[in-house]
């Protein structure tokens, strides 16, 4: 009898330490969930970034929207907000580097309005951050669209 009731304790006590430890995964599995989803978002923010600066002819910067040309029409258009770039691609709106730090840009041939390269600055993992650097093709011919022509963006 006594040796069952040790038996017992004993086996007590292993499943209280198992359910704390099974809850002590279920938060470091979460942790990490966390990190990947971030991870993630940036990822495709980088790769959205990365697709309109290929792809597009030229991009001018005007009142914190940046307007991304082909074939001389603004195609797609990009608002700098305070914590986040707003996208707006053929009729859809989506979020772009949400949280980010700062950014800059370069300007082409002393254009002022006329953008050769962005730099944004986004935190990864909620304790790093990065520089993402875009630029606009090198071997390809600008178009130095005029601020009138977008009027689909104003």
């Amino acid at each position: 009898m006594i040796e069952l009731l040790v038996t017992m304790i004993i086996s007590g006590i292993i499943f209280l330490l198992v359910f704390d430890g099974v809850e002590i995964i279920k938060k470091f599995s979460l942790s990490v969930n966390k990190r990947i989803t971030v991870n993630q978002t940036t990822l495709y923010s980088h790769q959205f970034m990365e697709h309109l600066m290929e792809n597009a002819d030229s991009v001018i910067e005007r009142d914190h929207r940046l307007l991304f040309y082909r074939e001389g029409f603004a195609s797609d258009s990009v608002t700098i907000g305070q914590s986040a770039f707003i996208l707006e691609s053929r009729g859809v709106t989506d979020t772009l580097f949400a949280g980010y730090i700062d950014y800059r840009n370069t300007s082409l041939l002393d254009n002022t309005n006329h953008i050769d390269s962005l730099f944004i600055n986004c935190v990864l993992n909620t304790k790093d951050s990065v520089w993402l650097e875009y630029g606009l093709p090198y071997n390809r011919n600008a178009y130095l669209n005029s601020i009138e022509e977008d009027e689909d963006y104003q």
